[in-house]
């Protein structure tokens, strides 16, 4: 039987790592330059890379239910978004 810090582990892991893959396979088209959508994209791809890699290492030792279901709904809300984050938080729609 796997315990629940196991598959809040795995769960939270994975959502992080796809979300950070997907924005870092990002690519605009064509879409406007946006100096402060790079700023928070490159932060969100620190952010959620790093926690994916303590995870997969084992150096993220404890995992709340309540951080891991934010960090599924906003790896959804990425692919939904097709990891722009312009659209995901400013509500811009690419052209």
């Amino acid at each position: 039987m796997i315990s629940l810090q196991i598959l809040l582990a795995i769960l939270n892991g994975l959502s992080c790592g796809l979300m950070s893959a997907r924005m870092l396979a990002y690519r605009r088209n064509g879409a406007k330059f946006s100096r402060s959508a790079s700023l928070l994209a490159y932060l969100l791809i620190i952010a959620s890379g790093t926690v994916a890699i303590r995870i997969a290492f084992g150096e993220y030792k404890v995992i709340d239910p309540a951080e891991t279901l934010l960090n599924i709904t906003l790896c959804v809300a990425v692919f939904r978004a097709r990891g722009n984050v312009s659209q995901l938080f400013y509500g811009e729609r690419p052209q």
